[in-house]
This record gives C-alpha cells, sequence and structure tokens, in this order.
C-alpha cells in the first residue's frame, strides 16, 4: 500500500556541486558499487554526467580507458559504448535527463 509519512525529515543537507549537477528537467541518480562490480559495455539514450563521490571506478570507452576517482567527472553523451569496474567500493553521482521524445500528458 502506498503510504505518504509527512514532516519526517526536513533538513536534508545536498552538497552544492552534486545539487550543480541536476538538470531544469531530470534527475541525479546515486550509485554504489561494490568492489568488482561490472556494468559491462552498454549505451543510453541520454546524455550522463557522472561524479566520482568515492572509491576508484575503471571507465572504459571505444578507444580510451582511465582510472577516475573522487572528483572526476565523466562527460558522457547520448548513445556512447561504455563500460565501468569498481576498483574498490564506489560511490558516484549520475545526471541525466529524458530525452526530448518523450512527452508529458499534462495535468495528471
Amino acid at each position: 500500500m502506498t503510504q505518504i509519512i509527512a514532516g519526517t525529515k526536513t533538513d536534508f543537507a545536498i552538497d552544492p556541486d552534486i545539487l550543480a549537477l541536476l538538470p531544469t528537467q531530470g534527475c541525479i541518480e546515486l550509485q554504489h558499487d561494490a568492489a568488482g562490480k561490472v556494468h559491462h559495455f552498454h549505451t543510453h539514450p541520454v546524455d550522463e554526467i557522472l561524479v566520482v563521490i568515492r572509491g576508484r571506478l575503471t571507465f572504459r570507452w571505444e578507444g580510451g580507458e582511465r582510472v577516475c576517482t573522487a572528483g572526476d567527472k565523466i562527460l558522457l553523451p547520448a548513445g556512447t559504448l561504455h563500460e565501468s569496474e569498481a576498483l574498490d567500493d564506489a560511490i558516484y553521482a549520475i545526471a541525466t535527463r529524458p530525452p526530448a521524445t518523450i512527452a508529458c500528458n499534462q495535468g495528471e
């Protein structure tokens, strides 16, 4: 059953750097990968910006590879074939926005 529990937490602190990633319309996902987790080669239909918050990731794309650490930002255009592997416990933010082809019904 769906529940709304009002007023349980009102003092959320959002890091300004993370807040700055938030697009006008879209979302930020926090991803937690345990050491050894691999996201095998894949693509996305949207542009993404990834920011490593903690840990290390090997990030691979066609023609390149780099170990990314806390503070590194990855700009990933839509359709880019890529994969990542957590070298240790890693947390990173992924900012995306829906593709322009998604239509919303106003008033719903």
